[in-house]
């Protein structure tokens, strides 16, 4: 095999164990963070869950706020998927609304951890500004809240210009509703239906927004196109 040949099959292994390093530290922060929080959870705890060196943290991370990022990054992407969907759903507002509380309530079962933390973040954070964390600070659109109503808010928009939904403040509206989502991420909602959770929210969300015709509990599974 040629030299260059073997320089990059060596550059790419060690491409793969640095990657494979960095994910069993974020791994293991995710884990540590939504069991002991963020305060509690050491760099040299999460080194240790990873089954690593304490040096080697300092070789991936500066600092435990740049791993929480890390976190939460990893953790965004299937809520990413769901708020996505929404902005390209092109179904009347109610209908998306439904669609988008369906995904969200899935995600959640599926991600409660990191959904969790993300929580966290977001109540701390102050508007405007950003989120203190340890010494550093996280603007407050990685929040789950934030991100949340931001895709609510654009659908009310569109339901009212559509005179689908009464006319109202639309942020106003889209805080409140991204507040009542929030519940899914209790104990209390883990233990309940997600059907039954998920009908629950659909019917809250239409009354809020005096959808004329629509706020009677939903018969259609609005986790499908039946």
């Amino acid at each position: 095999m040629p030299v260059s040949g073997v320089i990059s099959v060596s550059d790419s292994r060690l491409a793969r164990k640095r990657a494979k390093t960095r994910d069993a530290l974020v791994a293991a922060a995710r884990g540590l963070f939504a069991r002991q929080g963020f305060e509690a959870t050491t760099i040299a705890g999460i080194a240790g869950a990873a089954d690593l060196g304490f040096g080697t943290f300092y070789r991936y991370f500066p600092d435990k706020e740049s791993i929480l990022r890390a976190v939460l990054d990893a953790g965004r992407a299937e809520i990413d998927q769901v708020l996505i969907a929404a902005d390209l759903d092109g179904a009347a507002a109610a209908e998306a609304l439904a669609r988008l509380t369906a995904g969200f309530a899935q995600a959640v079962r599926r991600n409660h951890d990191v959904l969790s933390l993300m929580w966290q973040v977001g109540v701390r954070a102050e508007v405007p500004g950003a989120l203190a964390i340890g010494s550093h600070r996280l603007p407050p659109e990685r929040s789950l809240p934030v991100m949340l109503a931001a895709a609510l808010r654009r659908i009310i928009e569109r339901g009212i210009a559509a005179g689908e939904f009464a006319a109202a403040d639309a942020v106003l509206l889209s805080r409140f509703i991204a507040g009542a989502h929030m519940y899914l991420l209790t104990s209390a909602a883990s233990e309940t239906d997600e059907a039954t959770l998920i009908d629950t929210l659909c019917a809250f969300e239409l009354r809020a927004l005096a959808a004329a015709g629509t706020a009677a509990p939903l018969r259609k599974d609005p986790r499908t196109d039946r």
